[in-house]
């Protein structure tokens, strides 16, 4: 769950004057401005690259100094020597006839030629849709794919000699012989409404991740991609008030129950293209998949594909199937040549399936497949031949592989980051791989040492990585290891930065755990003012996000939203604390299961149980305890004030972006843990801010914001609760950003935004100095 309706409400917004900063807390360095509106607490990034085939050696993008030109650059991490493989300057089109920068991309697999991004535009969340050039890196040549007039190009890639590039254009995939120049239509069915060819629809990309959806053959001599059909799916408006007259947008959101695209793979074989025709039936064929057209049969979506190695002699395209409610995942093997489909393995669970990118992994080997999965209460990899057959498990125990990085299959070694010392913390881990058949896993080797959060990127031959590190007390800083561990270098720190916290003397994150509704111990964090006086009481302000697998109670660097944190602790003198509900990720799967089907029941509860232990401490000002999200945080900060004894719990709220009935969300995030509305009414009626509305009690302190160009959480959902609420006759406050999406970010607006916040909290939270207890 990630990130537009005309509005007419009689909700006023009344700003206040916020509270004096605490006495000889006010730091002139240290304020909202600096925070949201500048890059005074900016971490410096290291901008990274592409892999090469071997050692620690990098390709890269730079800008040149030349205006609109950039570089391309092959750095070795190591030794520091750059080397620059094409000069941006050179780089004029003469189509165009400008220098074009470039913004991504890919070398023919001899590496005599670069497939050149440029001109990119935004297909809801990425620059998906741009145009593509070809440069010889022999004769210096640069030359356009296709013609701009005809359209933007996505995901355009050389055939393994490349000798042609193959892209989509209007939902639609057109191949070109780079040799004669000729564009053919490999597809011609594709339209706005209907038809997608080789990409996909907005739920698919948003809930799924996927949004290239073709790739060439091993050998080159066919495609594989996806087709969707979207036709029976229903539109959602958005709405620009800004204009004279309203500019109304619509794309196709299938909310939860409703109907999906239909989707089936196909195959093009190359051999069989007539590049005279309009139409090239002749040279596609479908597999079976029992998803299209499916009349309400068991199967509802794909969710990967790709290109196996040689099974019996030929390239098989590999299917992930999905059943609606998201829970029994099979991998199907598709014949290019016959069309037929064959299951090859079958993962299930009572509850629900997470599809990521690293849950497959074919071995160089041509052999062997790693495949990851829950079936034992943990996340853990497999180790398969590649017909399917189980060799045995690669990993095994009570934590989480939340990454799997591949198989150095000299060293007989497999990579893995996760949470076998602490689910506060990511850690790269290496064990040993028998390729004979077992049934035990081996014990895992710990490979990175410093405390704090790992996010480790493995070169292409698994000899070296980059980690990006970070606890909660200091900023991320990235650098080169050898697979032992060893760390070679210093790619890029954040001293200067590092420098300017530690003179702020900001306050810190302390980790420790509060109870849940049901007596789990939660994990948490508590961030105190730097003089914090346990004979005082104090507000306390809640974050939370709380949504299924997300964690916010972890050992790393919180960038704004953590110094907003501080800020408040500091300087409004209260106490901010977040707890991980159950639901959340890193404890494996049956502590994550709890919501199934009661979304926002359990997560809301273990809050309010948790604020209720909180309000027993001494120095914790009872009558004053808040708590603010964003999003699924913006839908629980509602559901923990307005169900069960929330209301006479939380005195203050905050609800950014909320969902506030799982009816009006998309269907692939929903029901996959909801099922759909017929199946659960229960859990959706229950699982409902807009149930409770008549629940918010006359000396509660609600603000809700959103986005009307919210393309996501629509804001359709905040204007429905808002009319709960007043037909309850229950006063709050309401701000709309307008042409905003889920993300208010642009211009001032997350200034205004979090200014808007404090002063929320200050004058309702924290309306008087710290009190000191009665003797």
């Amino acid at each position: 769950m990630t990130r537009r309706l005309a509005l007419s409400l009689v909700a006023l917004l009344v700003l206040s004057v916020p509270r004096a900063p605490a006495q000889g807390q006010d730091d002139p360095a240290f304020t909202l401005e600096s925070i949201h509106a500048s890059s005074t607490f900016r971490a410096s990034t290291f901008q990274g690259g592409r892999w090469t085939e071997q050692g620690p050696v990098i390709t890269y993008i730079e800008s040149a100094d030349t205006a609109d030109a950039t570089h391309l650059l092959r750095y070795n991490l190591r030794t520091d020597e750059q080397t620059r493989v094409i000069d941006g300057t050179n780089l004029h089109a003469g189509d165009v006839d400008r220098l074009v920068p470039i913004e991504d991309y890919a070398f023919s697999e001899s590496g005599e030629k670069v497939l050149i991004y440029t001109d990119s535009k935004e297909v809801w969340r990425a620059n998906t849709k741009g145009y593509y050039y070809v440069y010889d890196l022999g004769t210096q040549t640069l030359t356009p794919v296709s013609n701009r007039d005809d359209g933007y190009q996505m995901f355009a890639k050389f055939n393994p000699s490349a000798t042609k590039v193959a892209f989509v254009r209007k939902r639609n995939l057109h191949v070109v012989d780079l040799t004669t120049g000729t564009e053919t239509a490999l597809t011609t069915d594709g339209s706005d409404g209907t038809i997608i060819n080789g990409t996909f629809d907005w739920v698919y990309e948003e809930e799924f991740g996927l949004r290239d959806g073709w790739q060439w053959s091993p050998d080159g001599r066919r495609i594989a991609f996806f087709k969707l059909d979207e036709s029976e799916t229903r539109s959602f408006p958005l709405m620009n008030n800004t204009t004279r007259y309203p500019e109304r947008t619509e794309f196709r959101y299938p909310k939860a129950g409703e109907q999906n695209s239909e989707i089936k793979i196909g195959v093009i074989d190359l051999s069989a293209v007539d590049s005279t025709a309009k139409g090239q039936p002749q040279a596609v064929q479908y597999f079976d998949t029992d998803t299209w057209n499916a009349g309400g049969r068991t199967h509802e979506y794909l969710a990967r594909m790709g290109w196996t190695p040689k099974v019996d002699g030929t390239h098989r395209v590999w299917m992930y199937r999905l059943n609606r409610n998201q829970n029994v995942l099979d991998l199907l093997y598709g014949h290019p040549e016959t069309g037929d489909t064959k299951q090859v393995l079958q993962d299930t669970q009572d509850t629900y399936i997470d599809v990521t990118n690293d849950k497959l992994t074919y071995l160089d080997n041509g052999e062997h497949f790693v495949f990851l999965s829950e079936r034992n209460g943990y996340n853990h990899a497999y180790l398969y031949r590649t017909d399917g057959t189980e060799v045995g498990p690669l990993t095994k125990g009570p934590w989480e592989v939340t990454q799997f990085h591949g198989v150095n299959e000299d060293a007989s070694t497999a990579y893995v980051t996760g949470t076998r010392d602490t689910s506060l913390e990511r850690h790269l881990y290496a064990a040993d791989v028998s390729f004979a058949p077992h049934e035990t896993a081996p014990s895992v080797r710990k490979v990175t040492s410093r405390p704090g959060w790992h996010t480790l990127d493995l070169s292409a031959d698994h000899a070296y990585y980059i980690d990006r590190h970070s606890t909660a007390d200091t900023p991320p800083t990235w650098s080169l290891h050898d697979v032992s561990g060893e760390r070679l270098t210093t790619l890029q720190a954040n001293d200067t930065l590092d420098k300017q916290l530690d003179s702020l003397d900001l306050p810190k994150k302390q980790f420790t755990s509060l109870p849940g509704a049901d007596a789990t111990s939660l994990n948490a964090y508590v961030i105190k003012p730097r003089d914090f006086d346990p004979s005082r009481s104090y507000p306390v302000l809640m974050y939370v996000y709380g949504g299924p697998g997300v964690q916010t109670v972890t050992n790393q660097w919180g960038g704004t939203r953590q110094l907003w944190h501080q800020y408040l602790a500091r300087t409004h003198d209260m106490v901010v604390v977040s707890v991980d509900n159950r639901g959340t990720g890193g404890r494996g799967k049956a502590f994550q299961d709890v919501p199934y089907q009661r979304l926002g029941q359990p997560e809301s509860a273990d809050h309010i149980r948790a604020a209720q232990a909180l309000a027993d401490s001494a120095w914790v000002d009872a009558d004053h305890i808040g708590v603010w999200g964003w999003s699924y945080g913006g839908y629980m900060t509602l559901m923990s004030m307005l169900t069960g004894e929330g209301p006479s719990t939380f005195d203050t709220g905050v609800s950014v972006a909320p969902v506030t009935d799982w009816r009006l969300y998309d269907t692939i995030y929903t029901e996959r843990y909801m099922s759909t509305p017929d199946r659960n009414a229960d859990g959706y009626e229950n699982g409902a801010p807009q149930t409770y509305a008549s629940r918010l009690r006359d000396d509660q302190n609600l603000l809700i914001v959103h986005g009307d160009d919210d393309d996501n959480v629509h804001v359709q959902n905040s204007v429905q609760m808002v009319n709960q609420l007043q037909s309850a006759n229950k006063q709050f406050r309401f701000m709309m950003y307008p042409t905003h999406e889920h993300g208010l970010a642009g211009g001032n607006t997350r200034l205004h935004l979090f200014t808007m916040i404090t002063n929320h909290i200050a004058e309702h939270l924290s309306p008087a100095p710290a009190t000191q207890h009665a003797e």
